[in-house]
């Protein structure tokens, strides 16, 4: 919450402008999708307020268009977002109708009804494009605003780099771990954020807490300074085996960022909201996600061994993720693309 971009992320994007629930999660989405100020102020400069009711794709199109066709980078290079297959030639207009669909869906109505923040984890994971940690960091996003009340000690995911650096940490037991229990990297960064205050004493590391409130680590925060173990350790151990091989640094160097920070740090006003002290861990294991998958269009008919079959292309997906169905089954879930279908045919 302290880097540049979360501090501009609550000044600008979320505490300036319509404090409506749905208003505020097209904010929030919109900003997530590039995570870039410079983007996001372009949009506003020339689109005026951004909002969901005055929102039209063909005017974002044409801004984010003419950006691109003039060489600016839309994106930020911190982490990457794979677009979904919505059928358009780039990215950024893949990722706005991925955007159209989640508020289509009522994400707001998700936000306000999910008793876990586990459950909007497995919701919004279930649309095309949206991997486990990209979904994390929306939701780390949107914890900054009042759509959503959960401690920051309910629910983590941990990243690539983050499980690089526990592998850096705890070496070849770490392995062995993982093979046995598939989400002991959760229960790892968990006792890390519960057993903090005895590893910094035991380090005789003097850490006063995070903020004027002085808070301790949450678990964004280890998971977050997990990655930073392993980025660092890439140059002062390089011979450390992190996940993957990870030994190396990509890119040039560093180059500072032309974003200022804040002359002071700037807690989101609804971190003090009475339900974020109450921890609501949901039982169970790993989250489960079962990808969404809605019907585009259907391509071709065939016999098959069991009956009828109909070739059909999804939502999101590209046309090599096509699959047969059984006529049974596609005309009780999309009865409306089977006969478009059919009535290309008569």
């Amino acid at each position: 919450m302290l880097d540049k971009v979360s501090q501009y992320i609550i000044a600008n994007v979320i505490e300036k402008g319509s404090q409506d629930p749905v208003e505020l999660v097209f904010r929030i989405t919109l900003f997530n999708i590039f995570t870039k100020v410079e983007t996001w102020e372009l949009l506003q400069d020339e689109l005026g307020p951004l909002t969901w009711a005055t929102y039209n794709r063909k005017a974002y199109k044409d801004v984010l268009g003419k950006a691109k066709y003039e060489g600016q980078t839309l994106y930020t290079g911190s982490f990457q977002k794979p677009a979904p297959d919505f059928g358009f030639k780039d990215a950024y207009m893949n990722h706005l109708a991925l955007l159209e669909v989640f508020m289509a869906n009522d994400l707001t109505g998700k936000l306000a009804e999910s008793a876990f923040m586990a459950d909007i984890f497995e919701w919004l994971a279930a649309f095309p494009g949206m991997g486990y940690f990209t979904t994390y960091q929306l939701l780390l996003n949107l914890s900054y605003s009042s759509v959503m009340n959960f401690s920051g000690m309910d629910f983590v995911v941990p990243g690539l780099g983050a499980s690089s650096g526990l592998a850096k940490l705890f070496g070849h037991s770490m392995a062995l771990a993982r093979h046995a229990i598939p989400d002991i990297e959760i229960d790892v960064i968990r006792w890390l954020a519960k057993t903090q205050t005895q590893h910094f004493k035991r380090l005789g590391l003097d850490f006063t807490g995070l903020g004027p409130d002085r808070m301790p680590m949450e678990l964004a925060d280890i998971e977050h300074t997990l990655c930073e173990v392993d980025k660092y350790s890439r140059i002062a151990h390089p011979k450390l085996q992190g996940l993957g091989g990870r030994t190396q640094m990509r890119g040039s160097g560093f180059r500072p960022s032309l974003v200022p920070y804040p002359t002071k740090a700037r807690l989101p006003k609804a971190w003090f909201h009475p339900a974020r002290k109450i921890s609501r861990i949901r039982p169970g294991g790993l989250p489960v996600v079962d990808k969404r998958f809605t019907v585009a269009r259907v391509g071709k008919r065939r016999e098959g061994k069991a009956g009828v079959e109909y070739l059909v292309y999804w939502h999101g997906y590209s046309d090599k993720d096509a699959t047969w169905e059984a006529e049974e089954t596609l005309v009780q879930d999309a009865p409306e693309a089977v006969e478009e279908f059919l009535s290309k045919r008569r």
